[in-house]
């Protein structure tokens, strides 16, 4: 009785070979690239991390006195990894 009922069960699901997985996550990192570019295109600049977008720097001894921030040229952003400065048309 043990043996028929072990010869009629359906085998279970395969793992999916290491091809398939390969493909799978090379399709995932493409579509997170390209998603990631056209962000980049779209919005190019971040909060600098620096003066907290604030654009000063504030002295260490004399807390109301500021200057520049060197980081974002006082412009308190600062570009996103792997983006280019973009086009200014005049």
């Amino acid at each position: 009785m043990l043996t028929a009922l072990s010869l009629s069960a359906a085998p279970g699901p395969q793992p999916p070979s290491p091809a398939v997985v390969l493909l799978w996550t090379a399709v995932i990192a493409v579509m997170a690239g390209t998603a990631y570019r056209l962000s980049i295109r779209r919005h190019p600049y971040r909060p600098c991390r620096k003066c907290g977008e604030s654009g000063k720097h504030r002295g260490a001894v004399f807390t109301s006195s500021f200057r520049a921030c060197t980081r974002c040229g006082g412009t308190g952003r600062e570009l996103r990894p792997f983006a280019s400065e973009p086009d200014r048309h005049s």
